[in-house]
């Protein structure tokens, strides 16, 4: 085997367990109906996660409530992914994919919203985690309104 072969081979051999582990299966990559069903779920989860955090703002159990938030956070950074273009179906609004821009800005506000929980939560301010729920619950309402047939 000539030396330039083998280079590649090596090169090849080393690589190739990066490339496999780098590849990402994209939601582009799976049916309609699981797209759908993914994004349901995951509605589902900000909406659970978010009646949770709710029931907990009067004990100051910061430490559940932060655990809670970051759950949510990590929901609410997934939700861009959610809606690949050719992914529209009946209870999400053509909007989402015909104004794009406003959809990732209220998207981006919920994510800012979620961000301020945690801040209140590691200040432990009562009022300011009040106040900062109360403002993601109404981005909430916001973007339903705009984006949900």
């Amino acid at each position: 085997m000539a030396i330039h072969s083998k280079i590649i081979l090596i090169l090849l051999i080393l690589i190739s367990p990066t490339i496999l582990m780098a590849h990402k299966v994209s939601l582009e990559d799976k049916s309609l109906e699981e797209i759908v069903n993914n994004r349901m779920a995951l509605m589902q989860k900000v909406k659970s996660t978010s009646s949770q955090i709710f029931r907990l703002l009067k004990t100051n159990d910061y430490d559940v409530i932060l655990e809670l938030n970051q759950t949510l956070l990590h929901a609410a950074t997934e939700f861009k992914d959610h809606y690949p273009e050719g992914s529209q179906h009946k209870g999400a609004s053509e909007e989402i994919w015909n104004d794009r821009e406003t959809f990732n800005e209220f998207n981006d506000k919920f994510i800012s919203d979620i961000e301020m929980i945690s801040l209140s939560v590691e200040l432990e301010d009562n009022e300011m985690l009040n106040d900062a729920f109360k403002v993601m619950a109404a981005n909430c309402g916001s973007c339903h309104k705009k984006f949900r047939n």
